[in-house]
C-alpha cells in the first residue's frame, strides 16, 4: 500500500505490501525551484553547479580524495546499471547477494548485458548471512566482485554491508553497493579497502526530485581498462568528460540539478546525515507506537530493521478492508494506491521525505477508524436471537 499526498495540505504517501506508505519527497523550497533553460550563457553556471554537487556528495558520504562522484541522467536504476556495466570486465565474475527486488534487479541487468555472474539467495525477511557468503567465496575462487543492496524495501531489511566488505577483502574481491534507499541517512565505511562503487540517486534520503543518478567510484576502478557496454551509461566516459571539460556527455536538466543543490543546502542546514537519521528514527518510533496500539507489528525482527521503511502486518491475521481504508484516508487528504506484494494483509510505510508527526498521526487515526468500523460491521453480522 502506498499512501501519497493528494493535496498541498498533506505530505504523506500511503501504500498495502502489496501496499507502501511513502511521503512526498520534496519540501516547498525544493519543489519551487524554477525551470532553467540550458543555453550557452548558462554553461559556466552548469560547470560550477556540477563541481559543487560532486564535491557536496563526496562530503556527505565521507569519502576521501581517492573517490569521485559521477552523475548520470535518469532514475536510481540507471545508477545501478551504469555501475555494473562500466566497472566489470569480460573476465570478471560477480556474486550477487539477493534477498529482495534490488538484488533481483542486479541479476537481471547482468543477464541482459551478458555479464558473468552468480546469485546467492537469502530469505527476504532476514539480512545477509555472512557465513554462507564466505562459504560461496571459498567454493568458487573465480569470483572477483560482490554486489548487494544496503537496504531491501520489500520487508525493510538492512543488510550488513560493513561485514560484507570485510569478507570481500579477505577473499580479494571488490564490492559494489546499491545504496539508493540509504545514501544520506545510513553511513557506509568508504575507507573499506574492498569497496569499489556505490550507486544512489537524487531522491530518497536527500529529498530532491528524481531524475539524476549518481555513482561514487573509487578512482582506482576508473583506471581499469574495461570495454563499455552502453553509450549513455558509460561511467568512465562521463568521468573523463567531467574532469576534462566540466560537462556531462549528454545534456542534463539544469533545473533538476538546481533542485538537488537546494535540497542539499537544506539537508546541511538541518544538520546533515546524523540529524536526518535521528529524524527518521523519531518518526519511525512514533509510527510504530501508534500502529502497535492498533494491533499491527513489523514483519521482520528488530535487528534487521532500519528507520526508513517498515512492512507491517495485522496481528492474528485480522483482515482489513482496503477500499474502506482508502475512503478514510481520502478524508485525511491521503490517497491509497495498491502495488504488487508478497503477503496479504501487509503493507509498507516509509518515513522519508517531507512529512510531519501530524501526518503520521493522521495515518494512524485512519487505521483506528477503520478498525472501529470493521468491528461494528462484524457485530451487525451476528445472528439475532
Amino acid at each position: 500500500m502506498n499512501i501519497q499526498g493528494c493535496s498541498q495540505q498533506s505530505n504523506l504517501t500511503v501504500v498495502p505490501n502489496n501496499r507502501d506508505l511513502y511521503p512526498e519527497q520534496l519540501s516547498p523550497q525544493v519543489n519551487s525551484t524554477p525551470s532553467i533553460p540550458l543555453t550557452g550563457k548558462n554553461l559556466n553556471c552548469l560547470k560550477a553547479l556540477n563541481a559543487s554537487l560532486r564535491k557536496a556528495l563526496l562530503q556527505i558520504a565521507g569519502c576521501n580524495r581517492h573517490w569521485s562522484a559521477i552523475p548520470l541522467p535518469g532514475s536510481d536504476t540507471f545508477a545501478v546499471e551504469a555501475m555494473l556495466c562500466s566497472l566489470l570486465g569480460t573476465t570478471d565474475h560477480l556474486l550477487i547477494i539477493e534477498n529482495g527486488i534490488f538484488g533481483s534487479r542486479m541479476a537481471e541487468i547482468c543477464h541482459i548485458h551478458h555479464i558473468r555472474h552468480s546469485v546467492l539467495h537469502f530469505d527476504p525477511r532476514r539480512g545477509i548471512e555472512l557465513n554462507l557468503v564466505a562459504q560461496a567465496l571459498e567454493q568458487d575462487r573465480s569470483i572477483t566482485h560482490i554486489a548487494a543492496a544496503h537496504f531491501e524495501k520489500l520487508y525493510g531489511v538492512k543488510n550488513d554491508i560493513d561485514g560484507l566488505a570485510q569478507l570481500a577483502e579477505v577473499h580479494g574481491c571488490r564490492l559494489m553497493v546499491d545504496a539508493i534507499y540509504t545514501f544520506g541517512a545510513i553511513p557506509l565505511n568508504y575507507s573499506a579497502p574492498a569497496l569499489a562503487a556505490v550507486a544512489f540517486s537524487s531522491s530518497k534520503c536527500l529529498h530532491a526530485p528524481p531524475g539524476i543518478a549518481f555513482v561514487l567510484v573509487c578512482k582506482s576502478e576508473l583506471a581499469q581498462r574495461t570495454p563499455p557496454r552502453t553509450f549513455g551509461l558509460d561511467l568512465k566516459a562521463q568521468y573523463h568528460s567531467l574532469e576534462q571539460q566540466g560537462q556531462w556527455r549528454i545534456s542534463p536538466s539544469l533545473s533538476m540539478m538546481a533542485s538537488l543543490h537546494q535540497a542539499i543546502e537544506r539537508y546541511q542546514q538541518q544538520g546533515g546525515r546524523e540529524a536526518r537519521y535521528q529524524l527518521y528514527c523519531q518518526r519511525m518510533i512514533h509510527l510504530l507506537k501508534g500502529m502497535a496500539a492498533l494491533g499491527f507489528r513489523p514483519c521482520i525482527e528488530p535487528q534487521y530493521c532500519a528507520p526508513l521503511l517498515v512492512t507491517l502486518t495485522a496481528q492474528h491475521g485480522q483482515p482489513f478492508d482496503i477500499g474502506l481504508l482508502n475512503e478514510l484516508l481520502r478524508q485525511q487528504q491521503l490517497v491509497l494506491s495498491v502495488t504488487p506484494g508478497e503477503e496479504e494483509r501487509s503493507f509498507r510505510i516509509g518515513v522519508m521525505g517531507e512529512l510531519s508527526f501530524t501526518d503520521i498521526d493522521s495515518l494512524v487515526n485512519a487505521f483506528r477508524d477503520l478498525a472501529q468500523m470493521q468491528r461494528i460491521d462484524s457485530l451487525n453480522e451476528l445472528p439475532l436471537g
